[in-house]
């Protein structure tokens, strides 16, 4: 059934994107290993950024790698993770909702709205982006209660959902505050959150490596769920 195709192709796409961050991640890693080897091997240069004007000799460009792994490197494969993940889950619930949108009897349309509305479709791919929108900017927590109440998967387990609320939290951080944990890092994360109000946050590898591979198992597991459940709902 086209649902099910659907459903594959998004959870295959999701998992395949996965792997290629974490690829570009360990990638860059060994190339900068390269790097350092090919200067500690005698190798001298002088690279000039044509934009800021900034001049790195080679010893210079070594001693910025580590920052730029544990930082720059971390930091943006990290927030990778999670926009494939955010990707994947409400492009799931658009792919049920679509196929079953009796879920949202009792949604209210403009009358504008219909009116300039091409066909039925139209009005409920309108009706569908506009509930999703609002539960993008909903706590993790409420978008997984909202998942179980229109498609009732029974996963992912109460903890894995904490441990992403807190990583979103995370990056929200990163993004929004420089990365410094603000009280609403330490609320939204809860019993997870591994900073207190004020700190640095960091990506660890070990942290890394585990959100990525949490992401995994969940869109897996959700994915299957789905796939499961796709024929009885049908």
């Amino acid at each position: 059934m086209p649902l099910a195709s659907d459903l594959l192709a998004l959870r295959d796409r999701a998992m395949a994107e996965l792997v290629a961050a974490h690829d570009y991640y360990t990638d860059t890693r060994v190339a900068w290993r390269i790097v350092g080897k090919v200067v500690k091997g005698g190798r001298h240069f002088v690279k000039r950024n044509q934009v800021t004007g900034t001049q790195t000799s080679e010893t210079e460009l070594v001693a910025k790698a580590g920052g730029y792994i544990k930082r720059e490197l971390a930091q943006a494969t990290f927030q990778q993770f999670i926009s494939i993940f955010e990707s994947f889950f409400f492009d799931l619930l658009r792919l049920w909702l679509t196929a079953f949108p009796q879920n949202l009897i009792g949604k209210k349309v403009d009358f504008k709205t219909i009116l300039d509305a091409p066909d039925k479709d139209a009005i409920v791919q309108f009706t569908i982006g506009k509930e999703l929108n609002e539960v993008l900017y909903e706590r993790p927590a409420e978008w997984f209660a909202y998942l179980e109440d229109k498609v009732k998967l029974g996963c992912p387990a109460a903890d894995e959902i904490d441990r992403i609320a807190e990583a979103k939290a995370c990056r929200d951080a990163l993004v929004h505050n420089r990365g410094v944990a603000s009280k609403i890092y330490v609320s939204k994360s809860g019993r997870f959150a591994r900073y207190q109000e004020g700190e640095i946050m960091d990506i660890p590898e070990p942290y890394h490596r585990g959100i990525w591979e949490l992401f995994r198992k969940v869109v897996a597991e959700v994915s299957n769920a789905a796939l499961a459940k796709a024929p009885l709902a049908a």
